[in-house]
């Protein structure tokens, strides 16, 4: 899952909006050195990410692209599924996107404790800009494509070709993001329960 996703999930289930967020950009096991909030908000993350790889509709989308998507079909998931679930999200939440991006937005204004490249520009053009919104908009994923694969050195060019799929085939990602997204919030529901519990 991307971005929105985990922050939507983490509104979900009342765990950190930041710690959610952050499961991209905290690696190793040992999570002593974040308040305990921030730690589940990882460990909850991961546990997503998990059951979205390992879901039978999500590996059945996956079948679906071409030989010269596969390898980004992940990512092109991720960035899709935050597309749809800005379009379905007041299905799915009393809150509203604003609302809780608005949280979003001053928790990770306040925060510091990650010290790389990559996360402080994030950061930044998150707080300043507050783009996530913007997702409501087709076009930002091709933005968003287009992003990471600047990021990748343009060693694999894929956001063109990816958009023009993704166009395509919208309704069949729709329809999986509409059976798979409400078993993935009840899962997550779970995880945060037993993840409070250690």
């Amino acid at each position: 899952m991307n971005y929105i996703a985990h922050i939507h999930i983490a509104n979900h289930t009342q765990t950190s909006l930041l710690g959610n967020f952050l499961g991209d950009f905290v690696k190793g096991s040992s999570l002593i050195h974040l308040p305990r909030e921030l730690a589940i908000g990882v460990q909850l993350h991961r546990k997503v990410d998990s059951f979205t790889d390992n879901h039978e509709l999500v590996k059945n989308l996956r079948k679906m692209f071409p030989s010269e998507l596969r390898r980004v079909a992940g990512i092109i998931i991720d960035i899709t599924f935050d597309y749809l679930l800005m379009q379905q999200w007041d299905g799915l939440t009393l809150q509203t996107k604003e609302q809780v991006l608005t949280r979003f937005y001053h928790q990770l204004s306040v925060f510091d404790g990650i010290d790389t490249h990559h996360f402080k520009r994030l950061s930044h053009s998150l707080v300043t800009d507050r783009w996530l919104l913007e997702y409501q908009q087709a076009d930002t994923c091709l933005r968003a494509m287009k992003s990471i694969e600047r990021r990748l050195n343009n060693k694999i060019i894929f956001a063109d070709t990816a958009y023009v799929f993704f166009l395509a085939n919208l309704p069949e990602f729709e329809t999986t993001f509409t059976a798979f997204y409400p078993e993935l919030l009840i899962h997550g529901v779970h995880y945060s329960q037993q993840l409070r519990s250690i």
